[in-house]
């Protein structure tokens, strides 16, 4: 073997040495797999599988605890603004009743007005009178109850001054309304007086 001979075949082992250096080492991503890998005993397994049930049933009371909270506030919100509008209502109450006996009053100096001519202009200042003072008390959301002779009487709304006998009328139906009733919103203000068939 010459000498260039000797050199290219030193060349040649120094390459394949070389080449093998830059090889990645076998079983690398076995290692690092192994590596990542945690493993858990029995005890630790069940250990953390408790501690998360806790912690749910932690965050399911919180939840209704909360839950509970809400609807006690919302209720007492609505207890406060049902105590108000009553409130307010028996504040009116107290003043409009005031009103109703003036009412009563022009209604039956109306019913029983005289039919001389000369009074119709009078008459006709005080029907307007009537008509201001039942729109004024419309105004404060009080109403009228519509009760007329032979509707059934009803205690709840209606207070009957007479139980008689009367042959255009049934047992429990009314024969005449005396005084009207009112109403404010769902509240009586003052039952109808009325008349009742026996």
């Amino acid at each position: 073997m010459n000498k260039h001979q000797q050199e290219n075949s030193e060349q040649e082992k120094d390459n394949t040495s070389k080449a093998h250096t830059n090889d990645p080492p076998k079983g690398d991503d076995e290692t690092d797999n192994s590596q990542a890998m945690v493993a858990l005993t029995f005890d630790e397994y069940d250990s953390l599988e408790k501690e998360i049930n806790s912690l749910q049933a932690e965050i399911e009371a919180q939840k209704e605890g909360w839950l509970r909270t809400r609807a006690d506030f919302d209720n007492y919100k609505k207890r406060v603004q049902r105590d108000s509008a009553r409130s307010h209502q028996d504040a009116m109450t107290s003043i409009l009743k005031i009103f109703l006996g003036v009412a009563d009053d022009i209604e039956r100096a109306l019913n029983n007005a005289p039919n001389n001519k000369e009074l119709a202009s009078w008459i006709n200042g005080i029907e307007l009178i009537h008509q201001k003072l039942l729109n004024q008390l419309k105004n404060q959301g009080v109403t009228r109850m519509d009760v007329n002779p032979g509707d059934e009487f009803d205690p709840n709304i209606h207070e009957a001054i007479t139980q008689e006998e009367h042959p255009e009328f049934g047992e429990g139906q009314i024969i005449a309304v005396i005084q009207p009733g009112y109403r404010i919103s769902d509240r009586i203000i003052r039952p109808a007086m009325v008349r009742v068939a026996q």
